[in-house]
């Protein structure tokens, strides 16, 4: 297709997006970029050419396509999946997601300007699509332990020579290591090749100048001495990797002399000022105390995360734009549980209703969701799954107390309303039935007079611990994720299915708000306070739900994840630095100290 056409003017992806120079993709903060709508309305052959052009060259290519098929030779289901067989389905093709496009009218990214940005332009963890991966405090080593990797940069095997090891230092780099029957000679390699990586980390950082640097990459963060805090664009760490200068493997096998430093910066050694003074410019964590970043994220990922171009017309606009993950957060679980309240009340008032049609309403409740703010605030729905994402996966923890306010809040706002919609059948239905049948349609218990505590907790702990390893499996992108936003619908099939095996016993909370919300919205209503007076409504959906949800993430991660940003995958003492570090803050900031 012709540059100047159009009819296709959102960013798309990777392969569809215009590449600037240095390699990076553009976007509509780049001066240098022009907009595929503007570009429309100064084609030499005119609006209506462009279109019949495209046209013609699409009829072409599909007329082309299946000529091709038909005097091709045919090709067997190993030559068209690569050999890779998955029951995950067929990664999404560039045909695919072109039939997806919508038509954009020439000028509307001019009046929206939003609607060009790229969509990946800040990390969303969405239950809809693959969650972002980030730098995390725990990943990234202290300036001291640079420095002191650096003093002991001639010898790249040390621990694995130590139990006499021969082994390759580029095998052991690329994390190359056979298993053997003690842990001490993997756990000596394994040392190593962290030791290499955070060298060639170090290396990469020092061979570049860092204004250079952030220039080439995006990055526009000033020195922190300055105190000032520039744009900042979207930039990924294999941008960053391709930009920076590596070292030489012979570098790596030179043998210094003890207290000898790589020499860096050219034929003289650079100074250990200078390195420290780099160093602090990159690593320095005081960073986080600057009002300028949130607080829960390293400067290292403050630097990918581009500042958001918003299409504010009104005064509401900007009110929606500083609490937009809220407000879509709340929107979709006031739709979810509203839905699924009616459902349980359908089913109860009638008197004739299959338990499994509840099962199947919560599923697809869960879906549209998801489906309505997943792309916005990740719909998670769910206290514990935003719980679970902040400490695996490193969502922002500024944002969870709006998220567990909207949360609740929505929670409680969906039982009045379900309530109010099926008030006249519910007065119906109490004339001849006792009101345990319509407690049970808005809030979880033990359904039956055998279900014991211990069975009860279990069942919310198993349950859940099933619906988190499934959530973040759906959303590790090397595993295998389902395209074309099928996680939505992946995921409502799931809390169907769950609903379906453990809802006969307690009903299936899986969820602290969608328990609590209601018991409030009936207590409001007028019916007794025996609610709370089981204690089930702690242990079943709170700490049933939250140790089933940590639990569930933990075995993920510990069988199958292999991503740097889960706590399971540093070394411990990473973490606890990362947790020392954090209570020093709140100390401080409580005047504790």
């Amino acid at each position: 297709m012709d540059e100047g056409e159009s009819g296709r003017t959102r960013a798309r992806s990777d392969a569809q997006t215009p590449q600037s120079p240095g390699g990076r993709n553009r976007t509509a903060s780049d001066a240098a970029y022009i907009s595929p709508t503007r570009n429309a309305f100064g084609a030499d052959d005119g609006r209506e050419g462009s279109n019949t052009r495209r046209h013609s060259s699409m009829a072409s290519r599909r007329s082309g396509a299946s000529g091709d098929s038909s005097l091709g030779p045919r090709t067997t289901l190993a030559q068209r999946t690569q050999g890779k067989f998955t029951l995950a389905g067929p990664d999404e093709t560039p045909q695919l997601r072109l039939a997806q496009e919508p038509f954009v009218q020439p000028g509307y990214a001019d009046l929206n300007p939003a609607y060009e940005q790229p969509s990946n332009a800040r990390p969303v963890w969405s239950l809809a699509k693959p969650l972002p991966r980030v730098v995390r405090p725990g990943m990234v080593p202290t300036k001291e332990e640079l420095l002191q990797n650096l003093a002991n940069a001639q010898r790249p095997t040390e621990n694995s020579q130590r139990y006499g090891l021969d082994v390759d230092p580029n095998d052991i780099e690329q994390g190359r290591i056979d298993k053997t029957n003690d842990p001490r000679l993997m756990a000596a390699q394994v040392e190593d090749a962290r030791l290499q990586r955070e060298n060639n980390f170090m290396n990469k950082i020092l061979n570049g100048d860092g204004t250079s640097m952030r220039q080439t990459t995006g990055m526009s963060r000033t020195s922190s001495k300055r105190g000032s805090i520039g744009r900042r664009r979207s930039a990924g760490w294999d941008q960053l990797a391709d930009n920076l200068s590596t070292v030489e493997e012979a570098d790596s096998q030179h043998n210094y002399e003890p207290g000898e430093r790589p020499n860096f910066d050219g034929p003289e050694t650079a100074p250990e000022q200078r390195i420290e003074e780099r160093l602090d410019d990159l690593l320095d964590i005081s960073d986080l105390e600057k009002k300028d970043y949130p607080e829960d994220l390293h400067p290292l990922v403050q630097e990918l995360v581009e500042d958001e171009v918003h299409n504010n017309h009104t005064t509401w606009s900007v009110i929606r734009t500083h609490h937009r993950e809220a407000l879509a957060e709340a929107l979709a679980v006031f739709v979810q549980l509203t839905t699924g309240f009616c459902v349980d009340l359908s089913v109860t008032c009638a008197n004739q209703g299959n338990p499994n049609t509840t099962a199947w309403g919560w599923g697809l409740a869960t879906m549209m969701g998801i489906y309505i703010s997943g792309g916005v605030s990740g719909a998670h729905l769910n206290p514990v799954v935003t719980i679970v994402l902040w400490f695996y996966r490193g969502f922002p923890k500024r944002l969870m107390p709006e998220y567990f306010a909207a949360q609740f809040l929505a929670a409680l706002c969906a039982g009045l309303c379900a309530y109010g919609i099926y008030y006249q059948s519910i007065t119906n239905y109490l004339i001849l039935n006792a009101d345990s049948n319509i407690i049970n349609s808005f809030v979880t218990n033990q359904r039956e007079a055998w279900v014991g505590p211990a069975t009860a907790f279990f069942n919310e702990f198993i349950g859940t611990t099933v619906l988190l390893v499934t959530v973040l499996a759906l959303g590790d992108d090397q595993n295998a994720p389902p395209g074309a936003g099928m996680n939505s619908l992946v995921v409502g099939l799931v809390i169907a299915c769950l609903s379906m095996t453990f809802g006969y016993q307690t009903g299936a909370a899986f969820n602290p708000a969608r328990d609590f919300g209601p018991r409030l919205a009936l207590l409001a209503v007028g019916f007794p306070s025996t609610m709370f007076t089981n204690p089930y409504w702690f242990y079943g959906p709170w700490a049933g739900a939250l140790s089933g949800g940590f639990f569930g993430a933990f075995l993920y991660d510990f069988f199958i994840f292999t991503g740097g940003e889960s706590p399971v995958n540093y070394p411990w003492e990473r973490t606890e630095r990362a947790m020392t570090k954090s209570a020093l803050k709140w100390k401080h900031r409580l005047h504790l100290d």
